[in-house]
């Protein structure tokens, strides 16, 4: 392992510069509610300037950035624009996500009014330079393993911010810092492969914690997502750490050629050894080239956290955070909103959450599932993201779902995309396996519902999905409340 980063950054910082808009008073987001919009939105209202912006409905996250003073309008037309964006072209900065379509109304008022108008990744990838960067990527994993190393700075006192890609719990925010901006050294991000975005960022430690293939509207081919990948890593940084089977995928060795480190549950430079994995929690020895620390205990479940773990644990290492500091703050993460959450537990089932999306995703969440409950009946409700990954993943997505015992489908979330001819969830549900299984509305979920009353003994039901599933999560809960009252 390369000798701890800590003492190096901390006598020769680099320079801190100013966040590079001096020149403007407002930000206006064109797709302030998304994830990584909010956490950005988030930043710039703390160091002063005056933040605006849309997003098509009043999400949590939305109403949210309400409450915390920055004003969000749901309405699409030029004429929704506050009036201080308006007569202040010179004095605005447009950022805008790839998920927003090229033909949005607001998009198209900015550019013929001469606005200067950048993309998410761009401003992400301007502040990234400004700091030492830890970039996490990832088709899977990298939420959680960016809001681990966010976690254990944080806990450990080290000068931080973090961009993460999901609400926190512990902390209930996608941005973390401990102090403030002029006195960061430290940026966790997390690096995302949709739109090539990931190309933006100067990073001093890379990461990838998978590269199965995914986002086909970017992607058209696994070699184009390779390559994606392949460019991220070459983005120059002085250490990278790589998932074993991602490095195998990706042939790592032919295209960079400086050493780096490989992590895995039993293969790679860093394993996990000694595992134990209950219900609400998981321990584990961590075994690398240079060190072993033994007795980690993770209040979260799955064997995919414990890899994620053994990556944020190497990174603390090199930054020359203690194996003491390490354990205390790994006990102390109780993981992300959506991922493997437990949201009610009842003596005849128990409801689990999660934002699986992918068909790898789905099969590593059911086997856990099956490992840390052999007895009882499992229900997914799933809702597939994204017609283009429907179409790709059809076939991949039907057979890690008939791991379960019965399955519901929702019609496909489209988020940014457009309906494709004959894509629908139909083609998913005729792969199924199982035979318990129904294609359903979201509102006539909680009728569909009532098949669970049926099935004898113990059951886990999860809702699964990257689109608005999570937010029919409260009304699932109250369905199944109603149907077990019955029974």
């Amino acid at each position: 392992m390369p000798q701890p980063f800590l003492a190096y950054f901390l006598l020769n910082p680099k320079p801190i510069v100013m966040l590079p808009f001096n020149d403007y008073t407002f930000i206006y987001f064109i797709g302030i509610g998304g994830i990584g919009m909010s956490a950005l939105a988030r930043l710039l209202a703390k160091q002063g300037y005056q933040v605006f912006g849309y997003d098509q409905c009043p999400s949590p996250i939305v109403l949210q950035l309400r409450k915390e003073g920055i004003e969000v309008h749901c309405e699409d037309t030029p004429t929704s624009i506050p009036e201080v964006i308006c007569r202040h072209p010179g004095q605005t900065l447009v950022i805008y996500t790839p998920a927003i379509p090229t033909d949005s109304p607001l998009l198209t008022y900015f550019k013929k009014a001469g606005y200067n108008i950048q993309s998410r990744a761009v401003v992400l990838g301007l502040i990234s330079r400004q700091f030492t960067t830890i970039a996490v990527a990832g088709t899977h994993g990298k939420t959680t393993t960016s809001a681990m190393i966010a976690h254990i700075l944080y806990q450990s006192n080290l000068p931080m911010i973090a961009f993460v890609g999901g609400i926190m719990r512990l902390y209930d925010t996608n941005l973390l810092s401990n102090c403030s901006l002029d006195r960061v050294k430290l940026m966790v991000a997390e690096a995302d492969e949709f739109n090539r975005s990931f190309l933006h960022l100067q990073p001093t430690f890379s990461m990838v914690t998978a590269a199965d293939p995914d986002h086909p509207e970017t992607y058209t081919t696994s070699a184009l997502m390779a390559a994606g990948f392949i460019a991220f890593i070459q983005r120059n940084p002085q250490h990278l750490l790589i998932q074993h089977r991602a490095a195998a995928q990706l042939a790592v060795r032919k295209h960079y050629p400086t050493p780096f480190l490989t992590y895995g549950l039993d293969q790679g430079d860093i394993v996990a050894r000694n595992i134990a994995i209950a219900p609400h929690q998981s321990s584990f020895d961590y075994v690398g080239t240079d060190a072993t620390i033994a007795n980690l205990v993770l209040p979260i479940a799955g064997p995919y956290n414990i890899e994620n773990g053994l990556a944020a644990i190497t990174i603390s290492l090199m930054l020359g955070i203690t194996a003491s500091q390490i354990r205390t703050a790994m006990a102390s993460f109780p993981g992300i909103k959506r991922r493997f959450s437990f949201v009610c537990n009842r003596p005849e089932y128990l409801l689990i959450d999660d934002y699986a999306h992918h068909p790898v995703e789905i099969s590593a969440l059911l086997h856990s599932v099956k490992k840390l409950y052999p007895s009882s009946t499992i229900t997914a409700i799933f809702q597939p993201h994204l017609f283009s990954r429907t179409q790709a993943f059809y076939k991949p997505f039907a057979t890690s779902l008939s791991l379960a015992d019965q399955v519901f489908i929702l019609p496909i979330y489209p988020a940014r995309e457009a309906p494709i001819p004959g894509v629908t969830a139909q083609l998913i549900f005729d792969q199924l396996s199982c035979t318990r299984k129904a294609l359903v509305t979201m509102d006539h979920l909680p009728t569909a519902l009532a098949a669970c009353a049926t099935i004898k003994g113990h059951q886990v039901i999860l809702t699964i999905g990257a689109g608005d599933i999570g937010a029919a999560v409260p009304v699932v809960a109250d369905a199944l409340q109603q149907i077990f009252i019955m029974v």
